[in-house]
C-alpha cells in the first residue's frame, strides 16, 4: 500500500486561490461577487457581471521550511522552492437585459480554471540518530518472509535494500535467523570492535505541480437583489514528488570503526501522481440593502479517479559485507513502475460571506469601498479512499483518516478602498484552522495557516489590472518514518512554514 492518509490534504486547499484581487482580499468573497474567483467559490457571484471579460493571471511563489529534528536545527534543515504560476485564465459572457426588479435581468456563463492548490514545495531534515535506521522500517513489513520474498515482494523499499546488502537474514548464536539491517543501530553482533552506534540522517521531500481546477459557471440575476449560480468543476491533479533518505555511519566519524558493514545508503523513491475529479457548487447571494450583502454557498464532495506511478533506486556502501551497489526498482520489476490506480472523495464544504459598503456609493467616481468576511466549514475526518481491488487497505487508509483528521473553520477578511475613479487598494486576512486532531500521531502540532495580503488595483475604460502580495505562516511537523516498534519510531520533525505568492491578473471587458 503506497498510499498515505497524509494525501488527503493535498485535494482541500489551504491557502486563497484566484484571481490577484481575491489573493489579495484573502480569499474572501463569498458574500461580494463580482470577481472571476466566485466562479470556483460562490458561483453567484458572477451573476453580476452585466458585460463579457477576459482575464488571465501569472504570479511567482517562493516557499521555505525550517525544520528541527532529532534536536538539530542548525545543519541541512532548511528547504527553499520557487515556481512560476499561472492561478487563472477566464472568460465571462453576460446577457444584459435589464427588465426591471420584478424579473430576470441577465443569465451570465464563465469558463476557465483556476489553480486551486500549489504543491511546489521542499522539506529538509537532518539528525542523528542512535535508536534505528530509516531502513528498519522496512524490516517491519519483511520480518517474516523468506530469501525469496525478501528479493522480490517490496520494489520499492525493502527488496532494493536487500538486493544490495543493505538487509539480510543474520543468524544468532543459537542458530535463529532474523531479518535486520546493517544501518539499524539495533543489529545484533558478535564482536566488540563491530558495532554501529548511530546513523546521521538526513530527508528531503520535494514536490512539485499543483490542483488546477476547470469550471463551467451560469448564474441569474433577478431584479438585481437575488443572484443564484452553479458551476460543474473537474479539477486536475497533476503531482510529483521526490523523496530521499540518507543515512551515514556516524561511528565512522574521525577515522573510527570503518569496517562494521555499513558506510552509508542513499535512498530516493519517484511518484507521478496524475487523476481527474468531479463535483458542484451552487450558491446564492443577495443585497440586503445598497450597502449589505450576503452569500452562501456549498461545494459537494469532489470524487476524484487518481493512478500512481512510482519508481525507486538505492546506493548502498556495506564496505566488507557486499561493498558498493546499486539496485534500480526496475531490477525487481523487470522494468516497469509500480503502479496504482484508486479513487478518493473529497469532504463536503459549506461557506457563508457577508459585506458591507461605505462611503458615497451613489457614483463610481466617488471615494467608496468594503469590507467582507467568509466563514467555511469542513470536516476533514470525513475524506474517504475508494478501492475496490483493495478492500482492507481501503479500511486502513479510512480508519487513519478519522482518527487522524477533524472538523475545521477557516475565516477570511478582506477590505478595499477605491478613490480617483481609477485606484484601489485592498488588505486581507485569512486563518485556515488545524485539520489535526490533537493525539499523539501529530506530536501535539498546531496545523493551522496565517495568511496576510496586500494589493492594488487599475481600471480605465474596459482595462484593468490587479497586482497581490500575500504571506502565509505554519507550523507543520513531518515524520521521516514510523516503526512498529514505538521505541524505534523517531520524534517528528517540526517545520515552520512559509510561502510568498505575488500576482498579476490583466483582464479586459467586452
Amino acid at each position: 500500500m503506497a498510499q498515505s492518509s497524509n494525501d488527503a490534504l493535498l485535494y482541500s486547499p489551504n491557502q486563497p486561490f484566484g484571481t490577484a484581487r481575491a489573493q489579495s482580499l484573502g480569499g474572501a468573497g463569498i458574500g461580494l461577487g463580482g470577481d472571476y474567483s466566485s466562479a470556483h467559490s460562490n458561483p453567484a457571484g458572477i451573476g453580476m457581471f452585466k458585460t463579457g471579460e477576459f482575464l488571465i493571471s501569472a504570479g511567482l511563489g517562493l516557499t521555505n521550511n525550517t525544520s528541527n529534528y532529532l534536536g538539530n536545527n542548525l545543519l541541512d534543515n532548511k528547504g527553499n522552492k520557487t515556481n512560476f504560476q499561472m492561478p487563472s485564465v477566464g472568460v465571462i459572457f453576460a446577457t444584459n437585459k435589464g427588465t426591471g426588479e420584478n424579473a430576470w435581468n441577465n443569465v451570465t456563463f464563465s469558463l476557465g480554471y483556476t489553480r486551486m492548490a500549489n504543491y511546489n514545495n521542499k522539506i529538509a531534515v537532518a539528525g542523528y540518530n542512535d535508536k534505528s535506521s530509516f531502513s528498519d522500517s522496512w524490516v517491519d513489513q519483511m520480518w517474516q518472509e523468506n530469501a525469496q520474498g525478501l528479493k522480490d515482494n517490496y520494489p520499492l523499499g525493502g527488496s532494493l535494500g536487500y538486493r544490495a546488502g543493505l538487509i539480510d537474514l543474520f543468524k544468532h548464536t543459537d542458530g535463529r535467523e532474523e531479518v535486520m539491517s546493517n544501518a539499524s543501530p539495533q543489529r545484533p553482533t558478535n564482536s566488540p570492535t563491530d558495532y554501529l552506534t548511530a546513523v546521521q540522517q538526513r530527508g528531503i521531500l520535494e514536490t512539485r505541480g499543483g490542483l488546477n481546477e476547470f469550471a463551467f459557471a451560469v448564474a441569474g440575476n433577478y431584479g438585481n437583489r437575488l443572484y443564484i449560480g452553479g458551476s460543474i468543476n473537474v479539477p486536475n491533479v497533476n503531482y510529483r514528488e521526490d523523496f530521499t533518505v540518507m543515512e551515514d555511519d556516524a561511528t565512522n566519524n574521525g577515522g573510527n570503526r570503518p569496517n562494521n558493514d555499513f558506510g552509508y545508503f542513499d535512498y530516493r523513491q519517484y511518484l507521478k501522481r496524475t487523476g481527474l475529479g468531479i463535483g458542484a457548487k451552487i450558491g446564492v447571494l443577495y443585497k440586503a440593502t445598497p450597502r449589505f450583502r450576503l452569500g452562501g454557498a456549498f461545494h459537494t464532495p469532489t470524487y476524484y479517479s487518481l493512478h500512481d506511478s512510482y519508481t525507486a533506486d538505492i546506493d548502498v556502501n556495506t564496505e566488507n559485507y557486499m561493498g558498493k551497489q546499486y539496485v534500480h526498482s526496475n531490477d525487481v520489476t523487470n522494468g516497469y513502475p509500480v503502479e496504482y490506480d484508486y479513487n478518493y472523495v473529497t469532504p463536503l464544504r459549506a461557506m457563508a460571506g457577508v459585506t458591507y459598503f461605505f462611503g458615497d456609493i451613489t457614483h463610481v467616481s466617488n471615494t467608496q469601498g468594503f469590507i467582507t468576511a467568509d466563514y467555511e466549514y469542513v470536516n476533514q475526518s470525513s475524506g474517504k479512499f475508494k478501492m475496490s481491488n483493495a478492500r482492507n487497505d481501503e479500511k486502513v487508509l479510512n480508519e487513519n483518516i478519522s482518527a487522524i483528521y477533524k472538523a475545521v473553520s477557516n475565516v477570511r477578511v478582506g477590505a478595499e478602498l477605491k478613490f480617483a475613479t481609477l485606484y484601489a487598494v485592498r488588505a486581507g486576512f485569512a486563518w485556515y484552522g488545524n485539520p489535526y486532531s490533537n493525539d499523539t500521531y501529530n506530536a501535539n502540532t498546531d496545523g493551522s495557516r496565517k495568511v496576510y495580503s496586500a494589493g492594488l488595483g487599475y481600471r480605465n475604460k474596459g482595462l484593468y489590472a490587479d497586482l497581490a502580495y500575500s504571506y502565509t505562516q505554519g507550523n507543520d511537523r513531518y515524520r521521516l518514518y514510523t516503526s512498529t516498534v514505538p521505541a524505534l519510531t523517531p520524534a517528528a520533525a517540526t517545520l515552520d512554514y512559509t510561502r510568498s505568492n505575488v500576482v498579476l491578473t490583466m483582464g479586459l471587458k467586452f
